[in-house]
């Protein structure tokens, strides 16, 4: 063991991965945390490294990246290879899709670019993706390409003030991008480096001002603040949060701890930290796919243990034996990674690509756009665009989000003459000065885009005479949702206010008032009956005779569970009804009995995802119950 290892630092990576895998396990709300404790970590001890290295003119590059890469590259590449043989099994066509991209990340350590790029409204939630959890490693990985270098070229009196300004700078630009583009702030270096030059910067402090960070009054209050379970700064700003911890963190590395059993029992867990962590959110993808919903607790408890298991393994007979033991010479290294990542990279892509070839979904489960991409618009819409209407002259038009979208199809084909028109902007709410954005995923100034975006369809209502009908579509379940905040305006200004029943339906109210005001006539459809599962994956994989456990095997929808979790969005939909004096047209008598709900018909998928309709799906429902001909009679 090296002469500076420090117990203390292993135990603080053992709780890091612990707070992890509780998080991902929905057992510590705020256990995501830990990540922003590895790259406090990690700065620390590269950057003292380095430095270290650099004073005593001793610093290789090819030794630092040789050192790195046997200690990250032979326990990432097994995981990836095993994950890949297994993602056929647990995943649809459109996981597997984003699979391929997700590998060819990993391996490269770009994973925090591509899921940035996957990171969209339609792109698959987290916990389908196995191979999320790179993107940490890719961006600890970026820096310790850029740092070594920028170490060795700033001369040792600047680093403080450099890597110090590099902080202030980064976690600027980290709290500007977050309200505007917060996967951006969440997944890229330059927004999370930051957190990895607080390390840094107690790396490189002078003895005197180490000497004072080493009370160890501060110890206890640093490790409370971790390990607080209501999160940090007790707001809704992981920011706040992760700078908080960041701080406590950098608190006791500069503070080392006494050896004691507590700090030994965690530096176990420590030692295979990176294994565990490797390995722990694969499985739980899986696990979670093959019970389509939310697996039970034991299952769940299983696949930790098992995880925790293959972790010592991967740590006993990949990790260590690379780590201590492996020589090799720069040539046989270089040829070797090389290999092993065409290797990697290729063989991926031949079984995930005939995996999807056997059966082919990508048709019936593509996005619905409705009359195409193009109408999935982002800002406040000037007029329709050309390819969002039917018609020169369209009577009927279309107004919501990406659930309008998914009306679209079915109506264009059955509309006839009359023609349709579409403007659509995915996750916004149609109200007038009221809007829903998530807490986490989407900021504030979408929520004032979307409040522009519906004045500008009202806008263009007053300048087109010709649409006499207008549809208003929408999930209707943001408004009631704890995950969400409304942004409400007036007097021009904007305000964040809890979500509420009361709030949404007084702007829905008032975008039926202003739609009648200019004389047409408004009915409002209800969203296709959900689940707890996504519907589209589950009705792809049992075709594929996919394995399947759990209750929803059969892809169709309890209609209990479905009033039960929809059951504000149900009494929204009524108050819309009466205190708006509007019809709320619904597909449940159509798709439903007393029990359960269709979710295909004559072998068609009518769901694309877990509530969108899918184009077939849409031309199916609005075919057979003539729902154009029943908008229209139901408008008023």
């Amino acid at each position: 063991m090296p002469r500076d290892f420090r117990a203390d630092v292993q135990a603080l990576r053992g709780l890091a991965v612990l707070l992890v895998v509780l998080y991902h396990t929905q057992i510590a709300p705020f256990g995501y945390l830990g990540v922003d404790i590895f790259f406090v970590i990690s700065g620390f001890l590269i950057t003292g490294l380095i430095a270290t290295q650099l004073e005593q003119s001793r610093f290789s590059f090819w030794e630092f990246y040789y050192r790195r890469a046997k200690r990250l590259l032979p326990a990432a590449y097994v995981v990836i290879a095993l994950t890949t043989i297994a993602a056929p099994f647990f995943l649809s066509d459109v996981g597997l899709r984003e699979f391929r991209t997700q590998v060819l990340g990993a391996l490269t350590f770009t994973g925090n670019i591509v899921l940035w790029n996957q990171a969209d409204y339609f792109g698959g939630s987290a916990e389908t993706k196995p191979l999320l959890h790179f993107w940490s490693l890719a961006v600890e990985e970026q820096c310790y390409l850029l740092l070594p270098a920028f170490l060795a070229l700033v001369p040792k009196r600047w680093w403080l003030s450099a890597v110090s300004s590099l902080l202030v700078a980064s976690l600027a630009l980290c709290l500007y991008v977050a309200f505007r583009h917060p996967s951006a702030a969440f997944y890229l270096v330059p927004t999370r480096f930051w957190e990895i030059a607080i390390g840094s910067l107690g790396a490189l402090l002078p003895a005197s001002a180490r000497v004072a960070a080493k009370s160890a009054a501060l110890r206890l209050p640093a490790l409370v603040l971790i390990l607080i379970p209501i999160g940090p700064s007790g707001s809704q700003n992981p920011i706040v949060d992760a700078a908080l911890v960041c701080l406590a963190t950098l608190i006791l590395l500069l503070s080392p701890s006494r050896d004691n059993v507590a700090v030994r029992s965690m530096a176990r867990i420590g030692d295979i930290s990176y294994s565990l962590y490797l390995v722990h959110w694969p499985v739980l993808v899986y696990v979670r796919a093959a019970w389509l919903a939310e697996p039970p607790a034991l299952a769940i408890y299983a696949a930790v243990a098992f995880s925790v298991v293959a972790s010592l393994v991967l740590h006993r007979f990949v990790e260590k034996p690379f780590r201590q033991g492996f020589v090799a010479s720069r040539g046989r290294m270089a040829s070797g990674l090389v290999a092993a990542t065409v290797l990697l990279g290729f063989a991926p892509s031949v079984d995930i690509g005939a995996a999807e070839s056997r059966v082919g979904f990508s048709e019936s489960r593509r996005i619905n756009y409705g009359l195409g991409r193009a109408c999935d618009l982002t800002s406040a819409p000037q007029g329709i665009p050309e390819a969002c209407q039917t018609t020169d002259r369209p009577e009927l038009l279309v107004w919501g989000d990406s659930f309008a979208m998914a009306l679209v199809p079915g109506l264009a084909k059955t509309v006839g003459e009359a023609g349709l028109a579409q403007l659509t902007m995915s996750a916004c709410f149609p109200a007038i000065g009221v809007a829903a954005f998530s807490k986490r995923a989407v900021s504030p100034s979408f929520g004032e885009d979307c409040i522009r975006f519906n004045d500008g369809v009202l806008d263009i209502l007053k300048n087109r005479p010709e649409i006499r009908t207008v549809v208003i579509s929408s999930p209707f379940d943001a408004p009631d949702s704890k995950d969400f905040m409304l942004l409400k305006r007036r007097d021009g200004t904007f305000t964040e206010v809890e979500t509420s029943v009361d709030g949404a339906v007084e702007g829905i109210k008032s975008l039926v008032e202003a739609v009648r005001a200019l004389g047409r006539r408004v009915v409002v459809v209800a969203p296709p009956p959900v689940a707890g599962f996504d519907i589209g994956d589950c009705l792809e994989r049992k075709v594929r005779g996919s394995l399947m456990l759990g209750r929803y095997s059969d892809c169709k929808i309890d209609v209990i569970d479905y009033r039960r979790m929809r059951s504000r969005t149900l009494e929204l939909l009524n108050q819309v009804a009466v205190k708006a004096d509007v019809e709320v047209v619904s597909y449940h008598d159509f798709l439903c009995d007393d029990t359960k709900c269709r979710t295909e018909i004559d072998g068609k998928f009518l769901y694309r995802d877990s509530g969108h309709l899918s184009y077939e799906g849409s031309e199916i429902i609005a075919r057979k119950t003539r729902l154009a001909e029943r908008l229209i009679r139901a408008a008023r």
